[in-house]
C-alpha cells in the first residue's frame, strides 16, 4: 500500500482546488476510524499532485523508491494530521 487516500481530477476541472477539498473531506471519517492521520503518495515530480497535497494539509514524510509492482520511479510520502495534530 502507498497511502491511505488517493484522488484523480478530469483534467478539465483541474486547477479549481477540487483535490485538496476531496482530502479534506475524508479527515472525518479517518477521525471516525481512530487514524491520527491519513499517508498519500505521489510522484516526485508531480508538482499538481504536490500541491493539492499541502493545500490540504499534507506535510512530507518521507522520499521513497515506488516498487516495481507500482510502476517504479521516485516518490514523495505525504502526511495529513486527523485530528489537529502531527503524525
Amino acid at each position: 500500500m502507498l497511502g491511505h487516500v488517493g484522488f484523480s481530477v478530469v483534467p478539465w476541472k483541474r486547477g479549481r482546488g477540487h483535490a485538496a477539498a476531496a482530502v479534506r473531506l475524508i479527515l472525518p471519517e479517518a477521525r471516525a476510524l481512530g487514524l491520527p492521520y491519513v499517508e498519500l503518495t505521489c510522484d516526485a515530480d508531480n508538482e499538481a499532485s504536490r500541491r493539492s497535497i499541502e493545500r490540504a494539509g499534507g506535510v512530507l514524510a518521507e522520499r521513497f523508491a515506488k516498487p516495481a509492482s507500482h510502476g517504479g520511479g521516485d516518490a514523495l510520502r505525504y502526511r495529513v494530521a486527523v485530528g489537529g495534530e502531527g503524525g
